[in-house]
């Protein structure tokens, strides 16, 4: 079966556990079909956004990522974030605070809150990642400031 758009499903209940009551999130269940979700222009990067603060009552936040060969984003550090990078397609060099990375198609980055990291591609192409970070709710409001800025500023 092919998606051609979003679909949604509401979910909340009530889930008894070994005498424990457990209550599920008012979270959206959805899916986000390719091509589909919230564009935006972060740093010469573009970005679609998979699911937002209202799918996941900001617990995380996911976006599909394209660079261009030689971009990357500068060393940082977040206070309130993890952030997970799953490599679909490129080559990145990946700082973890002292350490250099290579990273390809199938692997996995793990930047924790506090770490000082940074990524760009080294490839001759586009690279493509998806993202995900937790918790999301501050982040959607970061990348709709950045969105905001004049596309040639990088």
């Amino acid at each position: 079966m092919r998606l051609s758009a979003p679909a949604s499903l509401s979910c909340s209940k009530s889930i008894t556990l070994k005498n424990q009551k457990m209550k599920t999130t008012n979270a959206i269940a959805t899916v986000t079909a390719n091509g589909q979700g919230r564009k935006l222009n972060i740093l010469g990067h573009s970005v679609t956004i998979k699911l937002q603060r209202k799918e996941t009552e900001g617990n995380y936040y996911v976006m599909e990522v394209i660079t261009p060969a030689g971009h990357g984003i500068p060393p940082h550090v977040h206070s309130r974030e993890d952030e997970m990078i799953y490599v679909v397609e490129g080559n990145f060099m990946i700082v973890l605070g002292e350490q250099q990375i290579q990273a390809g198609p199938g692997d996995e980055i793990f930047f924790p809150i506090g770490v000082p990291h940074a990524f760009q591609n080294i490839g001759d192409k586009p690279g493509k990642t998806l993202w995900t970070v937790v918790p999301g709710g501050n982040f959607e409001d970061f990348f709709e400031e950045l969105n905001a800025l004049p596309a040639d500023r990088e």
